[in-house]
């Protein structure tokens, strides 16, 4: 029995025994390690060095820290020889993702691992090498930090051999399927960190990295990779890094068929959204061969932003949309942004008569412009080989162009935002472009970076020529966030001139509608406007799964007179009559106490539904109407002719704590009047609300427990007043 407990004793020391270190860094210098350029300095540091920020997750007190001299400094530190007596090289390593820095494994002389950090993080993690090939051979550590600007440092520590690896971190992850169905299903998780990564076939990349939350603790939805161009042949997916504890990767699979829950609670009945993933900017809107065409900002890959592409969709009425696939997908320029598309009739480009041709943003390393056209009526897109045709290297922000025909001057406009200003461009074949003017400084609201430009002619009520600019903000929205300003001037085909009115005005006042530009090319001189229904103070916690976001309503645009100025309208297009089903008319009431309420507004009410009604408050100075149900949510609006405002309340209208900035009262500015014509458009998770034609517009998002059918009209006294015509639609599809 002693001789066996001793043999026992002897085989678990043997299977426990200790790590064998490498360096420490814990010696008062580098212990023989070489040191070049000034980024390692003389010794190893005690965490922070200078003015970075706090350091953590490295052993004992000392690390390697290549601050010295801040991001921009440079050099190298190369180890003695070890001999490689384990199966595993284990060390700590934090800092930035860059090229240039690095920790590197060389046996013999040639270098067999090179690993970078996977995150930008000041907090050291463990990473490990597989050595076993390499067991009883002479090898070096190097360490480099060869890269200059933000995160251009590397933090190491504790280099050990050991029996285990002790880091959960796998770089360089692979995976390889013999492609026999349309889609790799992926399984999505929204709140874990993006996967990089590449799809490769034969030895040949074929895509550009894509950004994928590939879930790690729980499945929250499935995202498909459409490979069926693959079918017949080996696809690797080759990952940058992956996690042995991530659940997400084995569960990769694939699938002749994309299922998922389409009818979520807040997909929109009768606005916009994407068939699934994430959306923003309304991009290349376009009128050709009887076909609206929307594309649009567009993640395929998750419902949070990321992997910009061009999305695409048709209809024929700006009500009924048929989803096609993604028309645009990012290339070695970069990803695709917003743009425009213009139809060119006489073939300025070369490309074709009558061909589509698109006008976008490359956001690569830089901002730079480029240029794609279809000749099939923008079934397929062939992007110019010239590309990009307009960059400006002292510009960060460059970016959205909106191009039009400008028949005076006879040539190709872009309003192209830059920065704080709207520049406008011109062109004769929409491929070689010069500067025209600028246009923004001194003047509007400057409260965040200006996007999303729209440049335009409209007539104003006594019939002279105006021209307006959009000009989309974030943040310094009216009621915080992202929102879109307008200026009402004149353009000469050069520059635009503003008139003098009390700027900034704003083409909606609520909180979610923002980056709305026109159609081009419509018929009939129809100016049709559509916004992106969110706002980035929250668009990427907005409580829906396989889908995040919609668009607003398409609006006919148009210039009218609020009785103090001249403003630019907005109104739902005709065509939205079509989705009216049975109409209820109430006719009158009269609203003779502090509350009158309406228990049923609607039999078999959807949550989906139109409201028109003039309020005419006689001599209340403070009235309004909301909505509630039976969970209790509810909405209002307060109409203050005192104080001049037009008040919007959700905060107790639903769920709101997917963000602290969601639930709020938001105010626009409210000419007094005598009657007020209300329209009201609701959705599954949206409200828009136009008054007296749309001269003042409130688009906001709401998330109810259950739909709203009970309405009430209050007043802040006693004050008799009324609401006549009133009729209320269910809405459809």
């Amino acid at each position: 029995m002693i001789c066996l407990l001793i043999l026992g004793g002897m085989v678990l020391a043997s299977c426990t025994r200790g790590d064998v270190v490498v360096a420490d860094f814990e010696q008062a210098n580098y212990a023989g390690w070489t040191v070049q350029g000034e980024a390692f300095g003389n010794t190893p540091v005690v965490g922070a060095v200078g003015n970075q920020l706090p350091v953590a997750g490295f052993a004992g007190k000392c690390l390697v820290n290549s601050f010295h001299g801040g991001d921009d400094a440079r050099g190298e530190l190369l180890s003695p020889v070890f001999t490689i007596e384990r199966d595993y090289v284990n060390f700590l390593l934090g800092g930035g993702m860059g090229e240039g820095v690095c920790v590197a494994l060389e046996v013999g002389g040639k270098r067999v691992y090179e690993t970078r950090p996977v995150v930008e993080s000041e907090t050291l993690q463990w990473y490990s090498w597989d050595v076993k090939a390499y067991r009883g051979q002479q090898a070096r550590v190097r360490i480099i930090d060869n890269q200059r600007g933000g995160w251009g440092h590397i933090l190491v520590d504790q280099i050990e051999m050991g029996d285990r690896a002790k880091s959960v971190i796998v770089p360089d992850y692979e995976m390889t399927f013999p492609i026999t169905q349309k889609y790799l299903l992926v399984p999505i998780e929204d709140k874990g960190p993006e996967s990089q990564v590449v799809l490769w076939q034969d030895g040949e990349k074929r895509s550009e990295t894509l950004y994928i939350r590939v879930a790690q603790t729980q499945v929250d939805y499935w995202m498909p990779i459409d490979v069926e161009t693959f079918k017949g042949t080996e696809l690797t997916l080759r990952f940058q890094h992956v996690k042995t504890t991530d659940i997400g990767y084995p569960q990769i699979h694939q699938s002749d068929a994309y299922e998922f829950n389409y009818q979520e609670p807040y997909r929109p009945a009768y606005h916009f959204s994407p068939y699934y993933g994430w959306t923003n900017d309304p991009n290349g809107m376009v009128w050709h061969d009887g076909r609206y065409h929307l594309f649009y900002q567009h993640n395929p890959y998750g419902s949070m932003w990321a992997n910009m592409h061009w999305g695409h969709a048709v209809s024929e009425d700006l009500v009924h949309w048929q989803h096609l696939g993604d028309a645009l997908a990012p290339d070695s320029l970069g990803s695709i942004f917003s743009g425009s598309a213009v139809v060119d009739e006489h073939n300025t480009a070369g490309f074709g008569r009558n061909a589509i041709v698109v006008l976008f943003t490359s956001a690569g390393k830089r901002q730079t412009q480029s240029v794609a056209y279809s000749t099939d009526g923008g079934r397929t897109f062939t992007k110019y080989e010239g590309n990009p045709v307009l960059t400006d290297p002292d510009i960060v922000d460059f970016r959205d162009p909106k191009v039009f025909w400008h028949e005076t001057t006879r040539q190709w406009v872009m309003a192209l935002a830059t920065s704080q200003t709207i520049t406008f461009y011109a062109s004769p074949d929409l491929k070689s472009w010069h500067k025209l003017s600028a246009f923004g400084d001194g003047i509007g609201s400057h409260g965040g970076v200006w996007e999303c430009p729209d440049l335009f002619p409209l007539q104003t009520p006594d019939g002279r020529t105006k021209w307006v600019l959009l000009v989309s903000i974030n943040p310094g929205g009216p009621n915080g966030g992202s929102a879109t300003q307008y200026f009402i001037g004149d353009f000469d085909g050069r520059t635009f001139h503003a008139d003098d009115l009390p700027y900034p005005l704003w083409v909606d006042y609520g909180r979610d509608n923002y980056a709305g530009v026109t159609w081009n090319n419509v018929p009939d001189g129809r100016r049709v406007f559509m916004g992106w229904m969110s706002n980035w103070d929250y668009a990427n916690q907005v409580p829906t799964v396989n889908f995040r976001n919609a668009m607003t309503l398409p609006r006919d645009l148009s210039l009218r007179h609020n009785g103090e100025h001249l403003v630019l309208a907005g109104m739902p297009v005709h065509e939205t009559g079509t989705l009216r089903g049975q109409v209820v008319e109430y006719g009158t009431l009269h609203v003779s106490s502090k509350r009158e309420n309406i228990a049923d507004l609607l039999p078999d009410n959807e949550g989906c539904f139109e409201l028109e009604m003039v309020l005419v408050p006689n001599g209340a100075a403070q009235f309004g109407f909301g909505f509630t149900n039976s969970r209790g949510d509810y909405f209002d609006y307060t109409f203050d002719k005192q104080a001049g405002t037009l008040a919007f309340d959700r905060r107790k209208a639903g769920l709101s704590d997917f963000s602290d900035k969601f639930a709020m009262q938001v105010k626009a500015p409210l000419v007094a009047c005598d009657e007020y014509r209300v329209r009201l458009f609701v959705d599954k998770a949206s409200v828009e609300l136009f008054v007296n034609d749309g001269e003042l517009v409130m688009t906001n998002l709401l998330f109810p427990r259950e739909v709203f059918n009970s309405m009430v009209f209050f007043s802040s006294d006693l004050v008799h007043w009324m609401v006549k015509e009133f009729k209320v639609w269910p809405l459809g599809k």
